[in-house]
This record gives C-alpha cells, sequence and structure tokens, in this order.
C-alpha cells in the first residue's frame, strides 16, 4: 500500500494487485475483442456462404464462431476472476489496516470517532475503494475495443473509422460533463449514509444504557433526522445518476445511428457490401458499451472511492491518545516495585488504568470491565490451545456453562449471559498469563458464591505473578495477599512511568 501522504493515492492503491490487475486488463481486452469479432464472423459468413449458397463455408465460419465463443468465455472468466480477486485483496488489505489501527492500544486523539462511524469505515469504504481497481482493468478493454473496431471500420472504409476514432473520445467527453452533479452528490450520498450506519451502529451498541435513560424516543427523532438526509442525498444521486445513463445512452444511441446510416448510404453506392454493412452494424453496436462505460465509471466510481480513501486515510493518519510506550528500562522498574500474589487497589483512577495501559502489553495486560467476545466456541474466545483454554475456564469458573467450552457464544455473546460473558473475558485474560494482571471489577455480574471462587482460584493460581484487582468486594479483599489504596499505587506509577523521567520519592508497598 501506499503512504498515507502520497500524490495520487487512490489511483496507487488501485494498481497495488499489479501484476494481476495487468494480467485482468490483458484477458478483459481480449475478452471484449472475441466480442467485437462476432459481427466480422457474421458479415463475412454472409458475404462468403449465404451469399453464394456455399454450405460449406457456412459450416467453417459456424466452427470459427462456435471457437470463438469458447475462447470468449475462457478470457472473461480469468479477467473477472482476477478482478474480483485484485479488488478482493485490496479491500482486505485495508480492512486488516484500518481494524489494526482501530485496535492499536494507544487509541486515538480526541473523542469525536465513534464505534458506528470507524465500523463504516472498517466495511463500506474500505470495499469501496477495494472496487476501484476497475479502474484499471476496464479503461484498457474499452480502449482495446475502440481502437480494434477503428481498424475493422477502417478496412471496410476509412471515414468509417474516422467517425469511430473521434465519437469515442466526444462519448467519453459528454458522460465526464454530464456526470460532474453525479460526482458531488455521491460524495454527499455516501457520507449521508456513512452517518446513518455509524448512528444506528452507536445506537445498538447503547441500546440498554438508552432504554435505561428512557431516551429512546429522543435517540429515534435523531435516527430519524440522520436516516432521512440519506434518503434525500441517494434519491439526489440517483437522479444525477440517471440523467448521466440517459444522456450517453441518447449520445450513444445518435452515434450508431449516424454509423448506420452512413454504412448505408455507402451500400447503396456500392463502396461497401451487405455483409461488411452488417459488419458495420454490429461493430457499432458493440463499441457503444466500451464508449459510454469509461465516463460513467469515471463519474460515479471514482469520486466516491476519493471519498472513502480520504476517510480511511483519516483513520491510519489520527494521532495517538497516548504517544509512547514507556520504555523497557521504567516498565522493569515499575514491575519490580509491585508485590507478588494478588493485591487489592481501593478505589478507581481512569488516569491511572491509562497508564497502565501504555505498557507493553506483552507484559501487562489491563482486562477492560466490560470486554467483548467475537462469534464462536467459548473455548475460541479465551486461547487458541484448548488445554490453556479449559485450564482458564476452570479458574475463572465457567464450570456452569451448559455445553462447556464448545458452546458457541454468538456475536458479542448474546447466546452468554451477563455472569456468563464477564467470566469468560476473565479466562481470556487469566490464559494470556502475563507478568501483570490488572481486572478491573471482574466479578460483578456474578453471585457472592462464585465470586469468592474465582477470587480463591484466581489467588492461587496467580500466586507467584503480580495481579492488580480495583474492587471493594469483600471477595476480593478477603483472599488478598496485598492492600493498596489508588493514590499509593499512583505514587509508584509516578515515580517509574512519568514520562519526564523525573525520580520521585519512593512510597512503600503494604
Amino acid at each position: 500500500m501506499p503512504v498515507l501522504d502520497a500524490k495520487a493515492w487512490t489511483l496507487k492503491v488501485a494498481l497495488s494487485q499489479r501484476p494481476w490487475s495487468f494480467v485482468a486488463s490483458l484477458a478483459m481486452a481480449a475478452s471484449f475483442v472475441c466480442n467485437g469479432l462476432t459481427p466480422v464472423v457474421v458479415g463475412n459468413a454472409v458475404d462468403e456462404a449465404i451469399a453464394n449458397s456455399s454450405l460449406g463455408r457456412l459450416g467453417y465460419w459456424i466452427v470459427v464462431l462456435a471457437g470463438l465463443f469458447l475462447v470468449a468465455v475462457g478470457v472473461n472468466w480469468v479477467a473477472r476472476f482476477m478482478l474480483i480477486r485484485s479488488q478482493q485483496l485490496v479491500s482486505h488489505d485495508l480492512r486488516t489496516m484500518v481494524t489494526d489501527r482501530i485496535q492499536d492500544p494507544r487509541g486515538f486523539a480526541g473523542r469525536e470517532r465513534t464505534a458506528g462511524g470507524l465500523l463504516s469505515i472498517a466495511s463500506s469504504d474500505t470495499t469501496r475503494v477495494g472496487e476501484i481497481v476497475m479502474m484499471t482493468v476496464m479503461p484498457v478493454a474499452e480502449a482495446a475495443s475502440i481502437t480494434y473496431g477503428a481498424i475493422m471500420m477502417f478496412t471496410i472504409n476509412p471515414w468509417l473509422s474516422l467517425a469511430t476514432v473521434v465519437g469515442g473520445p466526444l462519448l467519453v467527453i459528454v458522460a465526464l460533463r454530464v456526470g460532474r452533479p453525479l460526482q458531488r452528490r455521491s460524495v454527499a450520498r455516501q457520507q449521508a449514509i456513512a452517518q446513518a450506519a455509524a448512528t444506528a451502529a452507536d445506537v445498538v451498541q447503547g441500546l440498554r444504557i438508552l432504554k435505561g435513560l428512557g431516551a429512546i424516543v429522543t435517540v429515534r427523532g435523531r435516527y430519524d433526522a440522520v436516516s432521512q438526509t440519506a434518503y434525500t442525498k441517494t434519491v439526489e444521486a440517483n437522479a444525477a445518476e440517471a440523467r448521466l445513463n440517459g444522456v450517453t445512452e441518447a449520445t450513444g444511441a445518435i452515434f450508431v445511428s449516424g454509423l448506420g446510416i452512413g454504412a448505408g448510404v455507402l451500400a447503396l453506392n456500392g463502396a461497401v457490401t451487405i455483409g461488411q454493412l452488417i459488419t458495420v452494424v454490429g461493430l457499432t453496436q458493440f463499441l457503444i458499451t466500451p464508449m459510454t462505460m469509461f465516463g460513467r465509471n469515471l463519474a460515479s466510481r471514482w469520486a466516491s472511492a476519493e471519498a472513502s480513501g480520504q476517510r480511511i486515510r483519516e483513520v491510519l493518519g489520527a494521532g495517538f491518545e497516548r504517544s509512547t510506550e514507556v520504555d523497557a528500562t521504567r516498565t522493569s522498574q515499575f514491575i519490580g516495585a509491585l508485590p507478588t500474589g494478588l493485591t487489592v487497589v481501593r478505589g478507581v483512577d481512569h488516569e491511572l488504568i491509562s497508564r497502565l495501559e501504555s505498557l507493553p502489553r506483552s507484559r501487562v495486560i489491563v482486562a477492560p470491565h466490560a470486554a467483548d467476545l467475537f462469534d464462536g466456541s467459548v473455548a475460541d474466545n479465551v486461547f487458541p490451545d484448548r488445554g490453556v483454554a479449559e485450564q482458564a475456564l476452570r479458574v475463572a469458573c465457567c464450570d456452569d456453562i451448559p455445553e462447556g467450552p464448545d458452546k458457541r457464544v454468538g456475536e458479542g455473546g448474546r447466546m452468554l449471559s451477563g455472569g456468563q460473558r464477564q467470566r469468560v473475558a476473565l479466562a481470556r485474560a487469566v490464559a494470556f498469563d502475563p507478568e501483570v494482571l490488572v481486572l478491573q471489577d471482574p466479578t460483578t455480574a456474578v453471585d457472592s458464591v462464585t465470586e469468592q471462587n474465582i477470587a480463591d482460584r484466581l489467588a492461587g493460581h496467580r500466586a507467584d505473578k503480580i495481579t492488580l484487582v480495583f474492587s471493594e468486594a469483600p471477595a476480593w479483599t478477603a483472599v488478598a495477599a496485598n492492600h493498596l489504596h489508588v493514590a499509593d499505587l499512583l505514587a509508584v506509577a509516578d515515580r517509574f512511568l512519568d514520562q519526564t523521567g523525573e525520580e520521585r520519592p519512593a512510597v512503600e508497598v503494604r
């Protein structure tokens, strides 16, 4: 992929799948030319076989036509396969880059990015940019078709060839001029649809909270507004697209009619044969598609891809909330100052949690209070190794989940209860077995007996490792080997994790 600030970024993305996109271009050009050869074969068959009542020549041209169809099918399959493959690879690479940036533990600077907006960029925008690969394939085939048509017309009559060479660019110019409103409106449509999708995703994500606040009516009104905007922009863009299609079709029909009338006049004057007249008519019908397709694609696809590409680059190039990761020396000093075993930290400081999250994830895991699960089995959500997953599930007291580790959790864990989701998420953190495990109220959704069992098992399982639990629950306090107030832990963090590197007085960990 090109660098984010590269000139003509969208074009470079479209060309990133070479040489496979070049193979698609050549195969598509061959497919178009094969289609254009059909009227030539039919015209020769009329002149050589039908006009002379020759069954032998008729059979010959039928065999040629059948072979031409087979070749056309073969090269068209190769072209479509390579084109779709290239589009999917570009979309996949962009989706991977966007999701990696979204999940970066350093976060985004600022709070303006919502989950729904990021989802829209990672899905629809990456797909739309991937589809722009077509603009590196189809123009080659269209140019080859027009060139081929002009050459074949020249063999019949030079004036027909000249008309083809002049008419092709004129049709493209007409399509581009008529398509200018569509370029603007397609961008507006895309932005409005993305906003509606983002709002819907955010509403679904926070539906329970909204119900609890009694804000459903307010949210519905806001969604109605963005949905109506998306509807209006879509109608406007579709109207512009309809005008583009109508004008290009009408212009193309006039061009075809003009060539056909010109060829008919030449035939009446004996300048061309009946078979050649059939060839000219067939070629003009064939040329209408490539002549009008380029302008349409450029007007409708390129502008949308540019807009999507801009949003993708804004996400990939966004600043970080935490610009640097704590270096190895200070990380080791901080970890060395923490007591071994389970430590209960009283109180919560979100700034402190954020600083702990800036530590290398290979050594320190900060398990969020509400963790997301993905569709799959319980074991798949915990750890790739089945044995490690089952051991972590036992520590997290997941023995009562029906079907055990093979239970399917559903997207977001919707097929599990709140307590089961929380325990599976805890098991996932335990399975990673980091040097330092930080838990934030890990058992708020379970009953007191289960909470005590989890505390006992986790304390025993990680007796020789550092575990910090931010919780006021008696179950954790009872099994803790150490107790800290959040201010004490913050003082330790200040001493070793302060970005200025200034030494702070040591604080005794009780």
